[in-house]
């Protein structure tokens, strides 16, 4: 674009012409037909910069909007993106407190001494297993934040 830009520089012709002094009549013919001639020179120049401007301003603007489109959707795929892991934050959130509520009533269980002993015995165990699980959610959680600062324009599918 800035070679079309340089390219639009166009000789302008001028008037550059020595005459005689001694013969003042053709002197002044002379000059007046050169003026005409180099004026109609002038305004053809003048009229194909105006014409290479305006390709150079059509061109600008088509670059223009292509940009402006590009970066448009981008934004909505980001956007998409973005709101993608937000849902999946929610949602873990919720299974995270699902898995809290899940430990409370187990170790509620423990305390309650209408439980037999066999099913208190096991209550330890699924404990450890919803530790695990709550643990497994923060990391998935952590992976998706982190995954929120990470952007590709051109990424298919979502992780998640």
């Amino acid at each position: 674009m800035k070679k079309d830009i340089l390219n639009i520089k166009s000789t302008l012709p001028t008037i550059d012409k020595s005459y005689s002094i001694l013969n003042p009549i053709d002197a002044t013919i002379g000059r007046y037909f050169d003026y005409k001639k180099e004026t109609a020179m002038i305004k053809h120049a003048t009229v194909k910069l105006k014409e290479q401007s305006k390709i150079i301003i059509k061109k600008i603007d088509a670059e223009l909007k292509v940009s402006m489109d590009k970066n448009k959707k981008d934004f909505q795929k980001e956007m998409f993106r973005l709101k993608s892991i937000a849902k999946d934050l929610a949602n873990s959130s919720k299974n995270q407190k699902a898995i809290l509520n899940h430990i409370e009533v187990l170790t509620n269980m423990l305390k309650n001494p209408d439980i037999e002993l066999s099913v208190k015995e096991q209550i330890p165990q699924l404990i450890a297993m919803a530790h695990q699980q709550l643990n497994d959610e923060r990391d998935n959680s952590m992976q998706k934040l982190n995954m929120m600062s990470d952007f590709d324009p051109n990424q298919k599918l979502i992780k998640g």
